[in-house]
C-alpha cells in the first residue's frame, strides 16, 4: 500500500486543522446543549478525516494482474561505443540521442510487449532480459552514458552475439510468440576484428531491422572532458566516425531483416506498424506492479455526511 497526496500534507494538514479549531470555538460559542455541541464536533471531525483520507490517495498494490498483451517479445540490441555519440543525427543531435528518442517511439507503439535491452562496447551486457514493464527498460536506457575516451578500445559487432542467442532462444522457447529485433548501430569496426556471421542468429528471428546511424560524412564526438573533440591518436585532429552500411546490411541480411537508416524517427515508422498489423492480443498475468486507487471508499461517506449538514442546515437555518 502506498499514498500519493493530491495536496501535499504540509498544506493539507494545516489547512484541515485551522477548520476544525474555528469550527469547534464557534460550536463551543452557541447557547445550545453540550450534547448537539459534541455531535457537530464529532461530525465535522468525521468529514476532516475523510477529506485527508481521499486526498491522501492511498493506493492497494496488485500484482499477476490479468492484461491484455501482445504476442511479441522486442529485443533492442544497442551499440554504446563512443562512436555513438557522434553529432551527425538530424539536425543538431548526436546519434545516441537519436537512438533514445526512436526506441522510445517503438516502445509506445509496441505498447503491451515483452521488451528486452542488450547493450555492447567492449563488452555486451543485458541491461533488461523480456519484461513487460515499459518503464524499466526505458530506465535501463536511460543508464546508458556516454564510455570514458579511456574505457573505449575500439568497435566490434560481434562481442553482443551470445548474449543475443541467450535471449532470443529464450524468447523461441515460448509458444505462440513472436521474435522482434531491432539491431542499433553504425556498423563502424575499428578494433581490427572482421564481422561474424549471424545467420544462426537468423533461424531465431520472425521480424524487425537493423537500424543504421550516422552519415557518409561523419561526425565529430565530444568526451566528457569539458566537452573536448575526440582526438585521431594518428592525425591528431578531430577524429570522424562515419556510417559503415556494408556492415549493416550484412548482419540484416544473415538476420533476414530490412536495413533501414536512420535521420528521424519516421523512417521506422513503416516497420512498426507492419508489426504491430502482425500481432496478435492475449490475455496475460503482468510481471510489473499495478496500483489501484481506493479513494472512493472515502468519497461515498463524505457524500452522505455533506447530505447530513445540508438537511440539518435546512431544518435548523445553521450548521
Amino acid at each position: 500500500m502506498i499514498t500519493k497526496p493530491i495536496i501535499p500534507l504540509i498544506v493539507i494538514i494545516p489547512l484541515l486543522l485551522v477548520v476544525l479549531i474555528c469550527f469547534t470555538i464557534s460550536v463551543v460559542r452557541r447557547k445550545t446543549k453540550t450534547g448537539y455541541k459534541i455531535f457537530a464536533i464529532c461530525r465535522i471531525v468525521i468529514m476532516i478525516v475523510l477529506a485527508f483520507l481521499i486526498n491522501l490517495r492511498i493506493m492497494d498494490k496488485k500484482y499477476d494482474a490479468k492484461v491484455e498483451m501482445k504476442n511479441l517479445d522486442v529485443l533492442f540490441v544497442v551499440d554504446t561505443t563512443i562512436s555513438m555519440w557522434a553529432d551527425d543525427y538530424g539536425v543538431k543531435s548526436n546519434r545516441m540521442d537519436g537512438v533514445i528518442q526512436d526506441t522510445e517511439y517503438i516502445i509506445d507503439e509496441l505498447s503491451g510487449s515483452n521488451f528486452g535491452l542488450i547493450r555492447f562496447d567492449n563488452r555486451s551486457q543485458i541491461l533488461a532480459p523480456f519484461t513487460q514493464d515499459h518503464e524499466t527498460v526505458k530506465d535501463a536506457f536511460s543508464t546508458i552514458k556516454e564510455p570514458d575516451i579511456y574505457y573505449a578500445r575500439g568497435s566490434s559487432m560481434n562481442v553482443c552475439y551470445e548474449d543475443m542467442k541467450s535471449l532470443l532462444e529464450s524468447s523461441n522457447s515460448k509458444k505462440d510468440r513472436l521474435t522482434i529485433v531491432f539491431f542499433i548501430t553504425d556498423g563502424e569496426i575499428t578494433d581490427g576484428s572482421e564481422l561474424q556471421s549471424f545467420k544462426e542468429l537468423g533461424e531465431l528471428v520472425d521480424a524487425g531491422a537493423v537500424l543504421g546511424y550516422g552519415t557518409k560524412n561523419g561526425g565529430t564526438m565530444k568526451t566528457g572532458e569539458w566537452g573536448a573533440k575526440v582526438k585521431d591518436p594518428e592525425t591528431g585532429k578531430d577524429a570522424v566516425s562515419k556510417i559503415d552500411e556494408n556492415n549493416l546490411k550484412s548482419i540484416a541480411n544473415d538476420l533476414d531483416l530490412d536495413y533501414i537508416h536512420m535521420t528521424s524517427t519516421a523512417n521506422v515508422k513503416y516497420m512498426v506498424d507492419s508489426i504491430k498489423n502482425g500481432s496478435s492480443l492475449t490475455m496475460e498475468k503482468s510481471d510489473s506492479v499495478s496500483y489501484e486507487d481506493t479513494y472512493f471508499i472515502y468519497v461515498i461517506p463524505l457524500i452522505i455526511m455533506l447530505g447530513l449538514e445540508l438537511v440539518l442546515f435546512v431544518r435548523r437555518g445553521r450548521i
